[in-house]
């Protein structure tokens, strides 16, 4: 039983990956681009993640969690004197509540497409 489990796992990701092929495109395409203008890895991440929101639909809800982690722990960094770190948190802040509006603009304009 859960050996069958495991194959029917491997179908489902196999599936997926085939199915998503040119959605897995577009990410590389963007992790390749922050490398070439010389990101860090956390910056190549959040802006492979900001593809895959719009390619591979994300809900905006779950775009707006990491900002508000991030929003949180801004004031927290400031009072201990981490003005760098809590400069860059606030900007990771802004990045994934950019991506939740834009998210958010998305699936308003899908469910009214579906309404009509």
């Amino acid at each position: 039983m859960e050996q069958e489990s495991k194959t029917l796992e491997r179908l489902d990701f196999e599936s997926f990956v085939r199915s998503r092929k040119v959605d897995a495109l577009f990410v590389l395409v963007g992790v390749l681009l922050g490398v070439f203008f010389g990101w860090n890895i956390v910056e190549i991440a959040i802006f492979a993640l900001f593809i895959w929101s719009i390619v591979g639909p994300i809900q905006s809800r779950y775009l707006a969690w990491p900002a508000l982690f991030f929003l949180a722990f801004t004031p927290i960094l400031l009072t201990m004197n981490r003005d760098t770190q809590a400069e860059e948190f606030a900007i990771y802040a802004y990045y994934f509540l950019a991506m939740a509006v834009i998210r958010g603009i998305i699936e308003v304009r899908q469910e009214k497409s579906n309404i009509r």
